[in-house]
């Protein structure tokens, strides 16, 4: 016991700080992982309606790809907060919050004037395949109006998350994150079930709050504490500031749109290839491979701005030494994922009951496992060249990948007769980026 305190010990202050997060992140976004896994079956329960229950899921999909269109402000925030305050400069600080808060800012006030003009042209019940039988269009449309208003407050408000991982509080985004998944949980399974337009609008303003809620708290409280003197303010405005983030963001909000083009479609293309209900089984999967890529996601949390930190101090063998080992626990994580395809059915059982899927098949699990296995990769490459601002390899691999997803989902949905086409399509366009990144780190760890 003492010899591991003595190495506890002797840890440098970046690695003291990342073990604190990645403690935290266990302690708090675990409990959030298991909170979200018992979600589904109260969803299950709530809804009572596979076709309104895959629609629910299919618009959170759709809808949550707005938050990537922040022209990727929060994480050019992020990496440049990180800096200044690691060197102890207020101004830049000011300047960098209240640029991003206010040009954000701008554009929801905007969307939010203009939504519900466009929302009343778009058919959204032929947009969402749901029938007007299940669904009326002025229920779909009060649903959508909310959940969208409700994502572009978070969109404004998540900037809060960036501002913590610059502070290297990677573990207070994870207890925000905790807490709206308890409040999702705790209102779908307490609150009563009515009809299927009742229950799509009153979960859609219980998503909205459970979100922006916890955020605006966070807000309050670092911007009145620690960062008092950063209080976005229209003062501390900077045209320069703005650019830079931009400029930066620019490539972020790239990668982050090629990105949720490969991860964040498969709900819709299987509504669209196979059916709403489907993407109720898809979300069955998803939960339990995931598990071991959320688990291991959590422990790379902290490590973006580490990096970020690392490199403004030109410790690139602190970097070569935590690539290394982050390598070694992905590779245990992705034995944990080919473990879990034998262990599945008994899981779902266990976990899900009488609304367990009824065909669970190795074949689905086996190409889940490989999914799970990508992106607990990713991880690790993308938190380094992030950190880094390497971008390039991940922009050309992921627009390639996103070009891709959407015939390839097609062709093999074709070619199998089954929606597991969309998720094998998603495991091919991942693996173009985690095949290539490889190649390329060694430059992200070595001296300029």
């Amino acid at each position: 016991m003492n010899k591991y305190l003595q190495k506890l010990k002797s840890l440098s202050e970046k690695d003291t700080i990342v073990l604190k997060n990645v403690i935290g992140a266990f302690l708090v976004k675990g409990g959030a992982l298991f909170v979200s896994l018992y979600t589904l079956p109260s969803y299950l329960r709530f809804f009572n309606n596979d076709e309104v229950l895959g629609l629910w899921f299919t618009l959170l999909s759709l809808l949550n790809w707005i938050l990537n269109f922040d022209l990727g402000i929060g994480n050019g925030l992020r990496n440049h907060l990180s800096v200044s305050l690691s060197s102890g400069d207020r101004e830049a600080t000011k300047r960098y919050t209240s640029s991003a808060y206010f040009s954000i800012g701008a554009i929801v006030a905007v969307a939010c004037l203009i939504s519900p003009l466009v929302l009343s042209f778009a058919d959204l019940n032929a947009l969402l395949s749901i029938p007007e039988e299940q669904i009326g269009k002025n229920a779909l449309f009060t649903a959508v109006l909310i959940v969208f208003i409700g994502v572009m407050l978070q969109f404004w408000l998540k900037l809060i998350n960036s501002v913590l991982y610059a502070m290297q509080k990677s573990s207070i985004n994870n207890f925000l994150v905790l807490c709206t998944n308890t409040a999702i949980l705790l209102c779908a399974r307490f609150l009563p079930s009515g009809s299927n337009e009742q229950n799509i609008i009153v979960m859609a303003v219980v998503h909205a709050l459970a979100v922006a809620l916890p955020l605006l708290l966070a807000s309050a409280v670092v911007f009145l504490g620690k960062l008092r003197y950063a209080i976005p303010s229209p003062r501390y405005v900077s045209s320069t500031h703005t650019k830079n983030v931009l400029s930066l963001g620019g490539i972020f909000f790239l990668v982050q749109l090629a990105y949720m083009a490969i991860m964040s479609t498969n709900e819709y293309l299987i509504t669209k290839t196979a059916g709403n209900a489907y993407v109720v089984e898809y979300q069955a999967y998803y939960k339990i491979f995931s598990i071991g890529s959320t688990v291991f996601a959590l422990a790379m949390t902290p490590i973006w701005s580490a990096i970020t930190k690392a490199k403004t101090e030109k410790d690139y063998g602190w970097i070569k030494r935590t690539y290394k080992r982050l390598l070694l626990l992905a590779a245990l994580f992705c034995a944990g994922e080919v473990l879990l395809v034998p262990l599945m059915k008994p899981l779902m059982q266990i976990w899900l009951k009488e609304d367990m899927p009824q065909n669970v098949s190795l074949v689905g699990g086996a190409i889940f496992s490989l999914l799970g296995c990508l992106m607990i990769l990713n991880s690790v490459f993308s938190s380094f060249s992030n950190g880094t601002g390497a971008l390039k390899v991940q922009a050309v691999c992921f627009l390639i990948g996103a070009v891709l997803k959407i015939p390839l989902s097609f062709l093999l949905v074709n070619a199998l007769h089954s929606w597991y086409g969309v998720v094998l399509a998603n495991v091919i366009s991942m693996g173009i980026y985690c095949i290539a990144q490889p190649f390329f780190m060694k430059k992200l760890y070595t001296p300029e």
